[in-house]
């Protein structure tokens, strides 16, 4: 599990929120928190998930959470660091059915 700390956040012109992580690098809360509905399913994840798991719950927040690519790349980013996965998953290139 990653260091968590909290900073304001500042939504953008494509539905994204900044900054995820604060200066020391720890995971900025404010911005789960922001995050926790649009990529609800790989926020939720856990530890140990496996590699397809993950990819199905990126393609759950987009097709069901309707979290934009831009979006779920950043609720991917949030979970891999929490999580300390080593995936090397694009959300802009996957493809969901």
């Amino acid at each position: 599990m990653a260091n968590l700390c909290s900073k304001s956040i500042v939504t953008t012109a494509d539905g994204n929120a900044t900054p995820l992580l604060c200066r020391s690098g720890a995971l900025n809360v404010l911005a789960w928190a922001y995050y926790a509905n649009i990529s609800a399913s790989v926020l939720g994840l856990g530890l140990n998930p496996t590699e397809g798991q993950v990819q199905s719950a990126i393609c759950d927040d987009l097709n069901h959470n309707h979290a934009t690519r831009p979006e779920e790349v950043s609720g991917y980013r949030l979970a891999t660091i929490y999580y300390g996965w080593a995936f090397n998953i694009d959300p802009t290139k996957l493809v969901c059915q």
